[in-house]
């Protein structure tokens, strides 16, 4: 079979200097991977709307032709109305497949129509917005909250149920949707650029500075960490706590700072929002420990982009994470909540050279496991088992699947 033409569906950066969240980083990754393979003769992307409208931009990032759709009206969910548009963007090619990623009105409505026009179409679930927009109900009981949690419950559902060729980044993931779809779920990771990465690498991480990545939204569990991080301070009075993500909610960074004011950690405690890659690159360099107190991860990039820099990995034991740490002696993981625990996970990898030098190594190691090289190959294997037909039949083994090893919490020497 000659190379691929592959039209991606999904959120997608302006430039590549700035990329906010999770999903858009995977989108991102993937496609500047399938750009360099021989794979893929023909790559050009959909960016799903973030405004409602203004013009449809189309340009092109590291040689890949990018549209980026705006909502014609002044509701998001007339983003549907660009869907005729988008099948007749399908080239007419033996070897052309949709890639689509995320949940939604307009992610389901693409599929919908793929299914019914017979286009061979890949759907990337990212995470589970089922359970994500449900906790969101129930930190903010609100009527807005509980429409969005049935709308988006209902379309995932629906995608589940239209979907043969489905793509999940954890065992976890596949684990939990396994009654509402009668696909086979591929576990393929959201990957990583190790190369880009070893900028990052440090032989020296005696600062006692702690990091928590990931976009500043309750979900992440910022407000955990810096409650954990008071507590690490009565031991190690000289650390200092950076906060990195993209800006979701100014809200919740209003109340983050609030927070630490309040604990008396405000002048230990730096909250930085939409940093350049440049200036994440660099946090990550200047780190000695990585946290996330997160209520809910199908899998966490962040995660593994600290342990390709041999950062020791504190978190929680919720969702997919003890797929991502597996077996691997990077990390240490406390139920959601415990922030005794986390705190003493945390003070324990400050104070011990030893066990924060075993604790690198193992990390380096566990990075290695998500380059996005090697994940692209199981991505076009999909591909092509999509173009012939064919449900996901291959069994593919997921770096590591073995549970975490689960450890006792253990107190600050």
């Amino acid at each position: 079979m000659s190379g691929l033409d592959v039209l991606m569906i999904g959120p997608f950066p302006t430039e590549e200097q700035r990329i906010e969240g999770g999903v858009q980083a995977s989108v991102y990754g993937l496609c500047r991977t399938l750009g360099e393979t021989r794979d893929v003769d023909g790559l050009r992307v959909v960016a799903t709307p973030r405004r409602v409208g203004g013009a449809i931009v189309r340009t092109r990032l590291r040689g890949i032709e990018v549209i980026h759709l705006t909502a014609p009206y002044r509701l998001m969910i007339s983003t549907v109305l660009h869907v005729p548009a988008i099948l007749r963007l399908m080239r007419r090619s033996p070897n052309a497949v949709v890639h689509l990623h995320g949940s939604g009105l307009f992610e389901l409505a693409v599929l919908a129509a793929c299914r019914l026009r017979r286009i061979p179409i890949v759907w990337t679930l990212h995470g589970i917005t089922e359970k994500e927009t449900l906790e969101a109900w129930r930190r903010a009981p609100c009527l807005a909250a509980r429409a969005r949690h049935w709308l988006y419950t209902a379309c995932e559902r629906l995608q589940l149920r239209l979907a043969t060729d489905l793509i999940v980044d954890t065992p976890y993931v596949a684990r939990e949707i396994a009654a509402n779809t009668r696909a086979e779920p591929a576990a393929l990771p959201q990957g990583i650029f190790l190369d880009e990465l070893a900028a990052a690498r440090s032989d020296d991480r005696s600062a006692p500075v702690v990091l928590a990545l990931g976009v500043i939204h309750p979900r992440k569990g910022h407000d955990r960490t810096i409650a954990a991080f008071a507590r690490v301070l009565e031991r190690v009075p000289e650390a200092r706590l950076v906060v990195v993500g993209s800006l979701t909610s100014k809200d919740h960074l209003d109340e983050l700072h609030a927070l630490a004011a309040r604990l008396g950690v405000a002048e230990r405690v730096a909250i930085r929002a939409d940093l350049p890659r440049a200036e994440v690159l660099r946090a990550l360099a200047g780190a000695r420990v990585f946290a996330l107190h997160s209520e809910e991860e199908s899998q966490g990039i962040a995660l593994c982009e600290a342990m390709a820099v041999g950062l020791p990995i504190v978190a929680t034991r919720v969702g997919g994470i003890p797929d991502v740490i597996g077996a691997s002696g990077a990390g240490l993981l406390v139920d959601h909540g415990d922030v005794e625990g986390f705190a003493a996970h945390i003070t324990h990898l400050l104070v011990d050279d030893e066990a924060h030098a075993k604790m690198s190594r193992a990390a380096l190691a566990r990075g290695a496991d998500f380059d996005w090289t090697e994940i692209a190959k199981g991505v076009v294997d999909r591909y092509r088992l999509a173009l012939g037909g064919r449900r996901n039949r291959r069994k593919l083994r997921y770096p590591d699947v073995r549970p975490a090893v689960v450890t006792e919490r253990s107190e600050p020497h």
